[in-house]
């Protein structure tokens, strides 16, 4: 799955995020933009639906076997490997602004997840499951520029741990044992999130770029905190009508890898549960369309198809296929 540099370079340099440069029409794009900073009391309800498919294997950059997956970074072998896993996430938020630079954001997310595993020594499958709310997070977003077509907001933010780290299910042994560290619901740390959108507004379309990150702070009651994001994205948006509009999205994303182990992941049974098996570097590609109901102003709808065209992992982990996005927002 290697993409030579100069490709990856040119098309992170010229894409974009499907809901960072919302839009109507071309005057009227600008204020979907602005979305996040209107008048006084004005309030922004949204939900999002999310559905992330991984299939196959990974090595470093490269395609890798179920041999590959079935071996330890120390040369001796797992007694099970995950074959795949699926994840429904539903995320519903709302903003409110307490003026016309400054507004505020809490987010919450349900889970859904489940890994289809297989016992080596007797290929028996079983598919491990797990669900409940995610981490809580509370953003702060102030507009800092505003001039000449382009602004610039910065994101400043904090996400509770109300995600659970304790989830369990019945292994093949049938005693109930720790899920791996992607099957659980949070990181277990309270972890400072960052970031700055810049905007700029042409005759007929819209780009712009955003840098985010976000930082653990310590460990969790398990011993162990997940790796710190760093993510980049660069946005193209058009509009089609004054209804609808298209964006393109480019997403650069970096994750390290986990520090410390799960206390309680007593015996490192498939890649799943080994720390070693965490951590990427990631390009997505995607395409999304947004629409403004004509008779519901305030009432909008996106779908969003992401794609990763470079993923560089460390050791072995299953390969993302694909994301699938659906949005509804309503304001008053």
């Amino acid at each position: 799955m290697k993409i030579p540099k100069i490709i990856i370079l040119f098309i992170f340099l010229i894409s974009g995020n499907i809901f960072a440069s919302e839009k109507k029409s071309l005057d009227n794009h600008k204020n979907h933009v602005n979305n996040a900073h209107h008048k006084n009391n004005h309030i922004m309800l949204s939900y999002k639906y999310m559905y992330m498919k991984m299939d196959g294997y990974l090595k470093g950059s490269s395609d890798a076997s179920y041999s590959d997956a079935r071996t330890k970074p120390n040369g001796s072998n797992y007694m099970t490997v995950p074959l795949e896993m699926s994840m429904n996430m539903h995320m519903l938020s709302g903003m409110y602004t307490l003026s016309n630079d400054i507004t505020i954001m809490l987010m919450g997310s349900y889970f859904d997840k489940e890994m289809e595993m297989k016992k080596h020594s007797s290929g028996k499958k079983k598919k491990m499951k797990s669900n409940g709310w995610g981490d809580t997070k509370f953003n702060f977003l102030k507009k800092i520029y505003n001039k000449n077509k382009s602004k610039i907001n910065i994101n400043l933010g904090i996400s509770l741990p109300t995600g659970s780290i304790e989830k369990k299910d019945t292994m093949f042994s049938g005693s109930k044992e720790t899920l791996g560290y992607g099957m659980q619901l949070g990181s277990g740390t309270y972890d400072l999130l960052y970031g700055l959108t810049y905007n700029k507004f042409q005759d007929n379309y819209s780009y712009g770029v955003s840098i985010s990150s976000v930082k653990r702070i310590g460990e969790n009651s398990k011993d162990y905190s997940l790796g710190d994001i760093y993510q980049s994205n660069l946005f193209i948006a058009k509009p089609i009508n004054n209804e609808t509009f298209i964006n393109l999205e480019s997403e650069f994303k970096f994750q390290e890898k986990i520090d410390g182990s799960h206390k309680d992941i007593l015996s490192v049974m498939s890649f799943a549960q080994d720390k070693e098996s965490s951590g990427y570097k990631r390009i997505d590609l995607s395409f999304g369309v947004t629409h403004k109901f004509k008779n519901f102003n305030n009432l909008k709808m996106a779908l969003k198809f992401k794609k990763p065209i470079y993923n560089d992992v460390n050791a072995v982990q299953l390969e993302t296929e694909n994301l699938i996005i659906i949005g509804l927002q309503y304001s008053y």
